[in-house]
């Protein structure tokens, strides 16, 4: 697959460009990175922090035509396999895990986010634009509760920047065409490397602290766990706060 790489120093948002030349052009197959995000958004209203350069901000538009709308969180799941797969090479496998929904976690510190803006059309998917932020080569993060980290806090190590998106890109691409012959198979990958699965730990719900053990995820990507009474909870974004 032939993908269209735009490159700018500074942009709005990436994901943000590519909404808005979604109306005058085929976006599809289109990756567009820049050097520093002036309003770079996480989940919800989470801000991105990222110095200008050093890291991986690009978005990536994707025709998502063959997948029911209500099984819209594969989408998130291959993304993230994707991304995790790529550092698998370059980090201690057994560090890395993805934090539902779709972080990438070194141990307990956030190393990449993801933010997906999809369009649908009747009961079906349509095309989905996805934003990737990676850091890499950035040394100082603010005191933010996901304790961001970089490739280079890790391993000491000055990375380019160009060869690693065309990697994760790529890798993203096959893991969304894998979804329309092998759904199955991202599922069961995505729990094998789901952050605390099959463990029990501590969360903020309703404001209380709660201890739960993770059980998987639903088919409309609902975190799924039940407490020490054997009750089954389940629970969409912003219902529950993991604590680290």
């Amino acid at each position: 697959m032939n993908l269209k790489h735009y490159h700018f120093d500074q942009l709005d948002s990436t994901n943000a460009y590519l909404q808005r030349m979604q109306s005058e052009h085929d976006i599809c197959n289109w990756v567009v990175s820049a050097d520093e995000q002036t309003a770079g958004k996480g989940m919800g209203s989470n801000g991105w922090e990222s110095e200008t350069g050093k890291n991986l901000t690009f978005s990536l538009a994707v025709d998502m035509g063959f997948l029911p709308a209500e099984r819209q969180f594969l989408l998130s799941e291959a993304v993230a396999l994707g991304i995790i797969e790529v550092l698998d090479k370059t980090l201690p496998t057994e560090q890395l895990s993805i934090k539902w929904p779709n972080d990438i976690y070194y141990g307990n510190c956030k190393l990449a986010g993801i933010l997906i803006n999809s369009t649908i059309k009747a009961n079906m998917m349509d095309l989905s634009i996805i934003g990737i932020g990676l850091n890499v080569n950035q040394m100082q993060f603010q005191d933010w509760p996901t304790h961001p980290i970089s490739l280079k806090m890790i391993t000491g190590k000055e990375y380019d920047l160009k060869p690693m998106l065309e990697q994760i890109a790529s890798q993203v691409i096959k893991k969304v065409e894998l979804l329309k012959s092998d759904p199955t198979s991202i599922e069961q990958d995505y729990l094998k490397r789901l952050f605390r699965y099959q463990t029990w730990a501590d969360y903020e719900v309703g404001g209380n602290v709660r201890r739960l053990f993770m059980t998987g995820i639903d088919s409309f990507g609902r975190l799924m766990l039940v407490d020490e009474k054997n009750n089954s909870y389940c629970f969409d974004i912003k219902e529950i706060r993991f604590l680290l």
